[in-house]
């Protein structure tokens, strides 16, 4: 995102300058995603433009998956699902048949001096400390997917205090809650990696893993999450609607 004395100083439609401010607005009052967004009347009061520019500047960021409607309740800030874009790749049946979400458990959580890879992969400093943490998923007691996750330890302080039983199945609404990160975009790359013997997993070393990495982003487009999660290849799984 641009800075904002740069951005007031480009020629633009009063309806993007607008789109800017309700952004900003959003991360900066840490909007809560049950709480629907001011109306249109109100937004157009607060910046004194027309209802017809902050109409045009709500679908904007509705179109870019910021926003979401909700007919009857009203405008809110829209909380990606990213289960379902792992799940892309590891479809799991539970004894019945049908497919679940796995259970996920935080094994590890420290403060780790920089690792210049991972710290570039962040775009911070190279000698920023990380928060390093070690989470499991779980299908009935049976560990499927093993997780290694990297935060900026600037940003995700809190986490250090919180005990590992009080984290959340879900991580993104957790980092949200307590740390003021909210997860808007993340890019994944699935390869498959051999002679690694992962202790959650309890693989052999013969067992090839499918690898999953995510680099995730705020709602201003600052990196705050590399994270890499492992799964036996025989449980990998492709599926793709084309229409």
């Amino acid at each position: 995102m641009l800075d904002e004395s740069t951005f007031k100083n480009l020629k633009l439609p009063r309806y993007e300058k607008v789109r800017w401010e309700i952004q900003k607005l959003l991360i900066q009052s840490k909007w809560n995603v049950e709480k629907p967004i001011p109306s249109e009347h109100e937004l157009a009061n607060m910046y004194c433009v027309s209802i017809g520019t902050v109409r045009k500047a709500v679908e904007g960021l509705v179109e870019e998956g910021l926003l979401v409607k909700c007919p009857g309740k009203g405008t809110f800030l829209k909380q990606p699902n990213f289960e379902s874009s792992l799940m892309r790749f590891f479809r799991l049946r539970n004894k019945q048949g049908d497919y679940i979400q796995p259970q996920g458990e935080i094994k590890k959580l420290v403060v780790i001096d920089a690792i210049p890879d991972i710290n570039a992969k962040l775009k911070i400093e190279s000698t920023a400390k990380l928060i390093y943490i070690e989470r499991i998923r779980k299908n009935e007691d049976i560990v499927v997917l093993s997780e290694r996750i990297w935060l900026p330890d600037s940003l995700f302080f809190n986490l250090k205090n919180i005990p590992l039983t009080s984290f959340s199945n879900l991580l993104y609404p957790f980092y949200y809650e307590h740390c003021s990160q909210f997860v808007f975009s993340a890019v994944e790359q699935l390869s498959f990696e051999t002679n690694i013997e992962d202790e959650y997993l309890k693989n052999s070393i013969s067992e090839p893993l499918a690898r999953v990495c995510r680099i995730a982003k705020n709602l201003e487009g600052t990196v705050i999450e590399y994270r890499q999660s492992y799964g036996l290849a025989e449980n990998f799984h492709y599926e793709v609607s084309i229409y």
